[in-house]
């Protein structure tokens, strides 16, 4: 089974409407929640009255967040030993971003719960809005988080971190070119199609909370709750119903799910919250803007040498997974090339805008717009191919198993031959020495983790429990939530090849708190090699009991016994031997025929943790246990007159190790290509000087849609078995994000002679661009920064200075 294009298992159900999501559930006298959100970005907070809306028809109760201080505790993140808890569930003394929950009410119904809400009267005095990070970070600036840990002088930094490999003093002396360029990237929205929703039930005969939540895990859900609510955890029973996409944005404990489960304790009935798709643009993470101060050093002959950055990193109103991105995201993200000598340092900043966080990508697509353009820009000024350059530096399949000068281990890649291959597939090298005007190629190249040991988390496990049923099907149980990654499918060929047992009759059971194995949840494309081992594992030990009791049935060896079609029969002789059933059977109802001292069950567990390392303190480490490398080459076209991007041709090559179904990777890497896409091309949360954001909804977020998105049908994979995973799998969920907006403004550089530094590129930029770049009768031309009014830095010299080295140590 493993290899084979299977159709999913849970497909059928999403395809007829039959699936059922949080917004389907209806508990008997179930409540209604409403949420009132601040719609001022940055206030002090005087008083809050909603004693007119506990008036209002079908209301039940009504809560701020004066009724809950002490009462409550806050929760947030632990980064580097530095305790973030500035999550509440409401806003007490200050409002520090617009869509911040001020108050809520329970209801009979939905709508009654909104009229309640425009009852609710909030007084407030203005503070001065920071929407971007520069301007948050001044000396002088409003402090956003009153309580939070500022330990590093004034402003809103919150955080700071760094990385030191080699030495970039010698690099700057020895360097034959430097590069460097300002680079500017955007917030982004996950934009599941289900918003975030759950429903609280509390048992006030048993003290117990069943919390049917839209989340990627549910012992964090569970956790978060019991920490903040003061439960016991086995007081908490969270379950997961479908899940209509996540990426990243559903991976936290949210205030909207604190405040329904203490209404369900408080009033003892059901209360469900399904959010509006503005509040979760307001409310829920996003993707972290950052700004990157980036100089790439190299030899005459194209080799790099060494990397500086200086990144300001927009955090939002609160930290959640943020500061993490940064560390990860450019830790993995200088990767596929060895680079000897790194200086890194990151501010993270507080704004008043919604809360950053994980998504798709996970911070290495920020890294990779800028790495991946200077990249092609050191190839221009060394009059290099692109293409060559990056086959000088990256990392080679016969050099593997190679350990970076960052820490990381590749086990294994192929991303040398993935180069080569998008080429191929393109005519780069024929496009390129044949130049059409308007026309132009680009390529990028990234390496993505399968899983990480998060600097807050030190663990990068999963686990599984199968249970051979008496009718010869099997369940498997997890933790680790299906929210598109195709769990069910290729857990089943797992099982399926290991045990024997026909692939239909396999089933996944929901993940639920009271009957899954603890495990981390979905993130970090870590489902089919860590979760994928843990099933291996638990299946083979599975395979073992099997085998214990049909040779002691057969009176054979278990060494001369094989599992296919149902049963466990002799080697070589798969028409006879005993059915799985039967097996069963006897391990259920006929225990005497159990081989002595056989312990009567047929359930086996596993755990799989990854062998990885946390962060070390200068920022290396080996965060990941395999690697897995993708190359994006594009031939695009400009429309001199609507500064319109058409794809001509796009290839997309991958070695994701061993491929349990290649018709779901295919899927993930068509998903994730779409969400680099997004970044590139539109997608950008636009506020106001007043922190008001102004496209929040599906009507004017530049999302693409499915006329904007080419069809792929340049996508291969070039195979490199992890040497580290057992079954050979690595992680293709989120790999052929990062490439796409380096590869789009690589290939637009080549066109027009247009180098981008900031995210999104729309038409209405290129056209921009364009003008001017005619008007002024110019060869190449960088947009914004050769704008008339580009009030940044004009080279090096006029950029921020990173913190002095004593400032960090708090972090070592």
């Amino acid at each position: 089974m493993v290899g084979r294009s299977m159709p999913r298992k849970e497909d059928t159900a999403f395809l007829t409407g039959t699936a059922r999501y949080v917004d389907d559930l209806r508990l008997p006298r179930t409540l209604h929640l409403g949420i009132l959100r601040s719609r001022t970005a940055h206030a002090r907070l005087k008083s809050v009255d909603y004693s007119s809306a506990l008036r209002m028809p079908g209301v039940h109760g009504a809560l701020s967040g004066k009724d809950l201080v002490g009462k409550v505790k806050p929760w947030g993140d632990m980064t580097a030993d530095l305790l973030v808890g500035d999550h509440f569930v409401f806003a007490t003394d200050k409002i520090v971003y617009e869509g911040q929950e001020i108050a809520a009410v329970v209801a009979e119904t939905r709508y009654q719960a909104l009229d309640a809400l425009e009852t609710i009267e909030v007084a407030t005095d203005e503070l001065p809005v920071y929407v971007d990070p520069e301007s948050a970070m001044r000396p002088g600036a409003e402090r956003i988080q009153p309580a939070g840990n500022y330990a590093f002088g004034e402003g809103n930094v919150f955080d700071r971190w760094r990385v030191r490999v080699g030495d970039i003093a010698e690099v700057e002396r020895d360097a034959d070119l430097v590069v460097q360029q300002r680079f500017v990237t955007n917030r982004q929205a996950c934009a599941a199609m289900e918003p975030h929703g759950c429903l609280a039930d509390y048992d006030s005969f048993t003290g117990v909370l069943t919390f049917y939540a839209s989340t990627q895990s549910i012992y964090m859900i569970r956790d978060g709750l019991a920490d903040a609510l003061q439960l016991a955890r086995n007081k908490i029973r969270v379950i997961v119903p479908n899940v209509g996409g996540a990426f990243g944005s559903k991976g936290q404990l949210f205030a909207h799910e604190v405040i329904a489960a203490i209404f369900s304790m408080r009033l003892g009935r059901p209360v469900h919250c399904l959010l509006s798709r503005s509040d979760v643009f307001k409310a829920c993470t996003a993707r972290n803007a950052q700004v990157r101060h980036a100089e790439l050093f190299l030899k005459r002959d194209g080799r790099i040498i060494g990397y500086r950055d200086y990144i300001i990193h927009n955090c939002g109103a609160f930290s959640a997974w943020g500061n993490q991105v940064v560390r990860i995201g450019t830790n993995v993200g200088m990767l596929p090339y060895p680079i000897p000598n790194i200086q890194i340092d990151a501010d993270c900043v507080h704004t008043n805008t919604t809360c950053g966080g994980p998504v798709r990508g996970f911070g290495i697509p920020q890294t990779l717009w800028a790495k991946e353009q200077l990249v092609d820009m050191a190839a221009d000024a060394l009059q290099i191919d692109p293409l060559d350059i990056r086959l000088l530096n990256v990392i080679k399949s016969y050099e593997c198993p190679v350990t970076t000068p960052m820490g990381q281990i590749v086990d294994s890649t192929t991303a040398e031959q993935c180069l080569e291959k998008v080429a191929a597939a393109i005519g780069w090298r024929e496009k390129r020495a044949r130049k059409t005007a308007w026309e132009g190629v680009g390529m990028a190249l990234a390496m993505k983790y399968t899983g990480a040991r998060h600097p807050s988390v030190d663990t990068d496990l999963s686990a599984v429990r199968l249970r051979l049923e008496t009718d010869g099907t099997v369940t498997i149980y997890s933790s680790d939530v299906n929210h598109g990654q195709g769990h069910a499918t290729f857990l089943a060929q797992i099982v399926a090849d290991i045990i024997g047992v026909g692939f239909e009759k396999v089933r996944l059971a929901p993940p639920d708190s009271a009957s899954s194995p603890f495990g981390l949840g979905t993130f970090g494309s870590r489902s089919a090699a860590i979760l994928g081992t843990a099933c291996r594992l638990a299946a083979e030990r599975l395979r073992e009991r099997l085998f214990q009791i049909a040779a002691y049935v057969l009176e054979e060896s278990p060494e001369n016994l094989q599992a296919g079609r149902d049963r466990v029969f002799r080697r070589g002789l798969p028409d006879t031997g005993i059915w799985l059933e039967n097996l069963a059977g006897y391990a259920a109802y006929r225990t005497h025929q159990l081989p002595p001292g056989f312990e009567p069950t047929l359930e086996a567990s596993a755990t799989y943790d990854t062998a990885t390392e946390r962060e070390r303190p200068d920022g290396t480490g080996n965060l990941s246990i395999t690697y897995s490398a993708t190359a994006h080459a594009a031939h695009i076209r400009i429309d001199e007159e609507t500064g319109r991007l058409t794809f001509l041709d796009y290839a997309i090559a991958s070695d994701s190790g061993v491929v349990i179904n290649p018709l779901i990777v295919a899927g993930q890497h068509h998903g994730s290509f779409m969400f680099g896409l997004g970044m590139a091309l539109g997608e950008e949360y636009k506020y106001d000087d007043q922190g008001h954001l102004l496209n929040a909804s599906f009507s004017n977020y530049a999302m693409p849609r499915a006329t904007d998105v080419p069809e792929i049908t340049k996508l291969f994979e070039i195979p490199a078995p992890s040497l580290t995973i057992p079954g050979g799998h690595k992680g293709a969920g989120e790999s052929s994000t990062g490439p796409v907006p380096a590869t789009l403004a690589n290939a637009i550089a080549d066109a027009i002679g247009v180098r981008f530094t900031e995210l999104p590129i729309t038409a209405e930029k290129i056209l921009l661009a364009l003008r001017e770049k005619e008007r002024r009768q110019v060869k190449s031309f960088r947009f914004p920064d050769d704008m008339p009014g580009y009030a940044g830095p004009q080279g090096v010299a006029d950029w921020p200075k990173p913190p002095a080295e004593d400032d960090l140590g708090l972090l070592l």
